[in-house]
C-alpha cells in the first residue's frame, strides 16, 4: 500500500483561488466537489467532517464541531468563501458526497483551473524505494485539505499552537512532520522574520 508522502502534495492560497473562482457552468456536475474542497482548504476539516456539516454547526462568524476521528472539538472562524458554500449547502437538499468520487473529481477540477505542473512524490512499496513523476492535479485528493490549510496559515505566520488547535494535533513533532513546505519557502519565511526584526531594532547588519 502506497504511504502517506504519497499524499502529501498542498495547494498554496493563490492555486485554491484558481479552483475557487474556476468556471464550471459547463461542467455544473463539478461545483460540489469544488465547493467541498475549498470549504475544507478553508477549515482545516477532514472530509469526514466538512462532508456532513449542518446549519446548526455555524455560530455567527464560527463554525462549531466535534471531528469523528479525533473526538477533538475545534472552533473554526469563517473566512467570507467558507460562509457562501456553507450558505449554498444550506439552502437545498445536501446529499454528501462519498470519499471515492470526491477523490477522482477532484481532480479533474484542479485540472480544469490549470493545476498541472509536473511533481514528484517519493514513497516506499514493500522494501522497494519508489520516485513518481505526475501532474500535480493528480496527487490532490480530500486530504489535501488539511494539509493545505495547515501548510499555509504555518507559512502566514499563525502560531503553531493555534493551527493545532482546529487541526487537533497532539504534538508539535506530528504538526512539523505534517506540513509541506519547500527549502525555497523555509527560506523566505526565514528572510521574512529577518525583515521584520530589522524594522523594529538597529540597523546592525547582524540583525
Amino acid at each position: 500500500m502506497v504511504g502517506e508522502e504519497v499524499d502529501a502534495e498542498y495547494l498554496n492560497w493563490e492555486e485554491i483561488e484558481m479552483i475557487w473562482k474556476l468556471d464550471l457552468s459547463r461542467h455544473s456536475h463539478f461545483i460540489p466537489y469544488r465547493d467541498d474542497f475549498v470549504l475544507g482548504c478553508l477549515t482545516g476539516l477532514r472530509f469526514s467532517d466538512f462532508s456532513v456539516l449542518e446549519s446548526p454547526d455555524i455560530r455567527g462568524e464560527y463554525l462549531f464541531k466535534k471531528q469523528q476521528k479525533s473526538r477533538h472539538r475545534v472552533v473554526i472562524p469563517l473566512r467570507q468563501a467558507a460562509k457562501d458554500i456553507l450558505g449554498n449547502r444550506f439552502k437545498k437538499d445536501y446529499e454528501p458526497l462519498t470519499n471515492a468520487e470526491f477523490n477522482r473529481h477532484i481532480k479533474t477540477v484542479c485540472k480544469l483551473a490549470g493545476i498541472t505542473e509536473r511533481v514528484k512524490h517519493t514513497y516506499t512499496k514493500g522494501n522497494k524505494k519508489i520516485d513518481e513523476v505526475k501532474p500535480k492535479c493528480e496527487w490532490i485528493t480530500t486530504h489535501t485539505c488539511r494539509r493545505s490549510f495547515c501548510t499555509n496559515e504555518f507559512l502566514a505566520g499563525t502560531p503553531v499552537e493555534l493551527i493545532m488547535k482546529i487541526s487537533g494535533h497532539k504534538s508539535t513533532k506530528d504538526f512539523y512532520r505534517y506540513i509541506r513546505i519547500s527549502p525555497e519557502q523555509a527560506a523566505m519565511k526565514v528572510k521574512e522574520l529577518w525583515d521584520q526584526r530589522s524594522e523594529a531594532a538597529s540597523k546592525s547588519i547582524f540583525v
